[in-house]
């Protein structure tokens, strides 16, 4: 198994981060015209990458996953956190919430906030995540809002 490396996404990666973030979507089995709807929701730009807090995993050279952190403190948001299908289930996912919440906190967050598919729901309930409520994104569908909140010293 090939070492894992954390570090600072790069703009010129945008391209390859927008692909992986549409395959990790697909990975939920959304109709393709619900794919094609989320296009814009589901693009990473060089800009965004420049200008943001965006954070890759890659194993042998190659992107597994990504996250990235918007907000200004006390409040951030997790806004995406995707992996490649094949490292769904792997402990990848761990790596990088992990990762976001030691970021979040050396940052000065106090909350890190989230709407999460409801496929991966469960999963950020699981690492700590609290729901905290629903938002409509769409007519008809509706995303869980999660919070982590970080104890203070």
């Amino acid at each position: 198994m090939d070492e894992l490396r954390i570090r600072a996404a790069e703009p010129d990666e945008a391209g390859a981060l927008t692909e992986l973030t549409r395959r990790s979507k697909a990975y939920w089995g959304y109709p393709q015209a619900m794919m094609d709807g989320w296009a814009d929701m589901l693009s990473v730009s060089a800009a965004a990458i420049r200008d943001g807090r965006f954070v890759v995993a890659e194993r042998g050279g190659v992107v597994a996953g990504y996250y990235q952190l918007t907000g200004r403190p006390p409040n951030g948001d997790l806004a995406d956190l995707f992996l490649e299908p094949e490292a769904i289930g792997t402990g990848l996912g761990r790596v990088l919430w992990e990762h976001a919440v030691a970021s979040a906190r050396r940052a000065g967050f106090q909350t890190l906030t989230l709407e999460s598919d409801p496929h991966a729901e469960a999963f950020y309930l699981h690492m700590g995540a609290e729901y905290v409520g629903d938002r409509e994104v769409a007519p008809g569908r509706a995303l869980p809002v999660l919070r982590v909140t970080f104890p203070t010293a």
